[in-house]
């Protein structure tokens, strides 16, 4: 119920997206709007990074001039912007629904960002390095912040599992933090896999005696996979979350059984 209400929302708000004065009323065959251009800007981010897809680089692609794509959109800011939000948008979008199991519903949300970061690599290469528009956006009057409803979906997702609150925030940063690199890796070839048959030639290299540790590791870490790695250290954090909520339980128990236990006192206590 909650997607279906999302992807309604997809819709309406592409739908309301805002005209500006001496704009057509309505779009013509062979017309743009912004919606148009936002999308084939974010199609770009598939292959470059965010910050190269320009007003100029944009209009290129279209075919028509740097003046025309500022009229829509506006300026670089409201560019950039308006593609994250898009891209929030689809995210939000393929985002599956909870089901009740916090570790399950941990690893596929997260699962589903990680593969989605590396579908549009251009978008993880941009987040890597800028803060900007990271979660918030700028929109105009009827059209959706997808990036704060991303945000909040995501951190749903953390919260399930039932933690404080500074110990959900924690752990969603966490999270949001190993997703993108794990993915901005993966899309920039720069896991030791990408790099095998160099690191294992400079193995070769070594000796034992010289650089043990180095020796020892060697081969095993040049074959490490990224997904493998993902997958790894999502575990690592959801183990993390599992250990504090027996912690919090066993705690939780043993308060009220203490406090069980000196009931009875006060009672004797009142009746003698």
């Amino acid at each position: 119920m909650i997607k279906s209400q999302e992807r309604r929302a997809v819709r309406s708000s592409r739908s309301k997206l805002k005209r500006g004065p001496g704009r057509p009323p309505a779009k013509v065959a062979g017309a743009m709007d912004k919606g148009d251009i936002v999308q084939r800007a974010l199609e770009l981010c598939r292959l470059e990074s965010l910050q190269s897809v320009s007003i100029v680089r944009v209009a290129n692609e279209m075919g028509v001039t740097p003046a025309l794509i500022h009229y829509y959109v506006g300026g670089r800011d409201r560019l950039t912007s308006g593609i994250m939000n898009a891209f929030y948008a689809a995210l939000v979008d393929e985002l599956p629904p909870t089901a009740g199991d916090w570790r399950a519903d941990l690893t596929a949300v997260f699962g589903t960002i990680y593969d989605f970061y590396i579908r549009y690599s251009g978008v993880a290469a941009y987040l890597m390095s800028h803060n900007r528009f990271r979660v918030f956006q700028l929109i105009e009057p009827g059209e959706r912040d997808f990036g704060a409803l991303f945000f909040e979906r995501v951190i749903g997702a953390v919260r399930v599992a039932g933690l404080s609150a500074a110990s959900t925030a924690m752990y969603a940063h966490l999270l949001f933090q190993h997703v993108l690199s794990s993915a901005y890796q993966q899309a920039g070839r720069q896991l030791p896999e990408d790099h095998q048959d160099f690191l294992v030639s400079r193995l070769q290299k070594l000796s034992a005696a010289e650089a043990p540790n180095t020796f020892f590791i060697l081969e095993s870490f040049a074959a490490v996979r990224g997904h493998d790695a993902f997958r790894a250290g999502l575990k690592i954090v959801a183990d993390a979350i599992g250990v504090e909520r027996r912690s919090a339980r066993s705690a939780s128990r043993g308060g009220a059984s203490h406090r069980s236990s000196r009931r009875p006192k006060r009672a004797l206590s009142r009746q003698s």
